[in-house]
């Protein structure tokens, strides 16, 4: 018979850590390979993460900003992997469709949505800066890349999506900024 579990429980930092723990320990054979598949990275990093988390919701204010961005920075991974991962396995046209259609769902359910913006990329300590313009200008077509860029043109499939899912980021950010001074114009 199984136990009946509470309706609710406070979250414990040691019931989160516990889990990290366990997931890398049964993950860890998978990370033993010199070039880790994608998913297998990506497990690992969330795991390491409810570690982290563990740690976070226990910490005090001079540790939490640090705590927290590793955290973040191994969610960040994470999601960096798994679109490895499907960059691989399908093709650039699908995901610049799926990319679109999750554009243009946000939209219609009153969430906000950048179509096109235009960034200055800074590499080795300012030696080195590009203002580069991405815009998804077709549905099935991935981000195009255009400014002070090698190759120019259009991005891999997890390039696309990590672009994408930085705008998405920056679009909920901005959002409420966006739609208050809208509603009260200067």
């Amino acid at each position: 018979m199984s136990k009946l579990q509470p309706a609710f429980a406070v979250l414990r930092p040691a019931t989160v850590r516990r889990i990290g723990i366990e997931a890398e320990e049964r993950l860890l054979p998978s990370m033993l390979e010199e070039n880790p598949e994608p998913l297998a990275a990506a497990a690992w990093q969330m795991a390491i993460a409810f570690r982290a988390l563990g740690d976070l919701i226990e910490s005090g204010s001079d540790q939490a900003v640090a705590t927290g961005e590793d955290v973040a920075t191994r969610l960040m991974s994470a999601l960096e992997d798994v679109h490895r991962h499907l960059g691989r396995a399908v093709p650039a046209g699908r995901l610049a469709e799926r990319s679109f259609e999750r554009q243009v769902d946000r939209i219609d359910t009153g969430e906000a949505a950048i179509g096109a913006v235009t960034v200055e990329v800074v590499l080795a300590e300012g030696v080195r800066a590009a203002t580069v313009h991405l815009g998804q200008e077709r549905p099935d077509a991935p981000v195009q890349i255009r400014g002070d860029v090698k190759a120019g043109g259009q991005l891999d499939g997890a390039a696309h999506l990590g672009v994408q899912a930085g705008l998405e980021l920056v679009a909920r950010a901005l959002a409420p900024y966006v739609e208050e001074s809208a509603a009260h114009p200067l």
